[in-house]
């Protein structure tokens, strides 16, 4: 947002959260409706329906099963569970405008008696991260909805990330965060729960589009590292070679893709992404947010665990979560660990290949229920009517 630089990095360190109270204000200014406030409890006495707003829905070319489109396999889990009856979807158009897409988002709410609407919180629908307008989408519903809105957030180690949801936040009890990388519990308001971190969900068709794609694949590199590759990776793996760790990078791509612009630019396919995992021993996970030096649950963790292979990470505390550190996956405290991690676990292929196919199952139920089982149980701490249980 344009008006971020204008109050941004001075009156923040003068004063502590001075910048964002400015930008809140400033917005109330500017979209005087969403100035509502609702603390109103949600009692709902009908059945469950949730409603999906994808961040990319059919007019993109990912909604279907084996593409990593988040949102398709949101609604495709919960309607495993639920039954299709139980759950919509807004389809908007790209780059449609917040005035379009938002008062058919209320009136569909409405028209379904949703009781709750999970979305990418982050930025407007279909707008490919460009915009924001989900102030203005809350306060229309609050006037008229009576449901939870569910907020699924991907890079909250970003400060004005984290702000756009606290505004959410204190417009209604109503909103819940649900977090893929990070604990959230009290970062919107003191005291309150949210749901963090989070397993991507994939639905049963997209499991086995996996198992289809990994079945047969032999073993050819010890280890891999398949990813972007952000400065701060690079300079690891270079630390890496320099102590004879051999690591393959990127192997599924055909061209030799060597820094961050080159590893986000014509990425294979999911799918062929995750034969590469099948086809390492081992895939090396570095858990840093490219945002700041913090830690966050990645996505490639229960990947690699899908495929087959043993994921060795530095991340103490998000893996372990769901995983057991030296049973499921590896563990490295830091760089200069790492080799010996590595050769250790190389010297056992026995141990290593029985530990990979030992965790499978478990990876499967965690990516198939663990994310509506996760944001039931927030759900239940914050008093708020569950998706699942009703």
């Amino acid at each position: 947002m344009s008006v971020r630089s204008q109050v941004g990095g001075l009156a923040s360190k003068v004063y502590p959260g001075l910048d964002e109270r400015i930008w809140n204000r400033q917005r109330d200014r500017q979209f005087p409706s969403t100035r509502v406030r609702n603390s109103l409890p949600a009692i709902l006495d009908r059945g469950v329906h949730v409603v999906v707003v994808p961040q990319e829905g059919p007019a993109f070319d990912s909604w279907r099963p084996g593409t990593r489109n988040f949102y398709f396999e949101a609604w495709q889990t919960v309607v495993e569970i639920l039954g299709a009856d139980r759950v919509s979807f807004l389809d908007v158009d790209r780059g449609e405008p917040w005035e379009s897409w938002s008062p058919r988002l209320v009136s569909m709410a409405n028209e379904v008696g949703a009781t709750h609407i999970i979305t990418h919180i982050e930025s407007d629908p279909s707008s490919e991260s460009t915009t924001w307008h989900w102030d203005i989408a809350w306060a229309e519903l609050l006037r008229s909805w009576d449901g939870v809105l569910l907020g699924v957030m991907f890079d909250s180690a970003y400060y004005w990330i984290n702000a756009q949801s606290r505004r959410l936040a204190r417009m209604s009890p109503r909103f819940m965060v649900v977090d893929i990388c990070m604990p959230m519990d009290g970062s919107m308001l003191r005291g309150r729960p949210e749901v963090g971190p989070v397993n991507m969900p994939m639905s049963t068709v997209s499991l086995d589009l996996i198992r289809q794609r990994c079945a047969g694949i032999e073993k050819q590199w010890d280890v891999s590292f398949i990813g972007v590759l952000y400065p701060h990776r690079v300079d690891a793996l270079e630390r890496l070679r320099s102590r004879g760790v051999d690591v393959v990078l990127n192997p599924h791509r055909m061209d030799d893709a060597r820094d961050y612009a080159s590893t986000t630019a014509d990425q294979p396919s999911w799918l062929d992404y995750m034969g590469a995992l099948a086809a390492s021993r081992m895939t090396i996970n570095f858990s840093q947010s490219n945002a700041r030096p913090v830690q966050q649950l990645k996505t490639r963790v229960i990947e690699g665990m899908l495929a087959g292979t043993v994921v060795v990470t530095d991340d103490v505390d998000r893996t372990s979560r769901f995983f057991s550190p030296g049973v499921d996956y590896r563990y490295f405290r830091d760089l200069d660990a790492l080799p010996d991690v590595i050769s250790q676990a190389l010297a056992e292929p026995g141990v290593l290949a029985e530990s990979a196919a030992a965790v499978r199952p478990r990876a499967e139920s965690l990516a198939n229920r663990g994310f509506w089982d996760a944001i039931d149980a927030g759900l239940r701490e914050r008093s708020l009517p569950s998706v699942l249980s009703r």
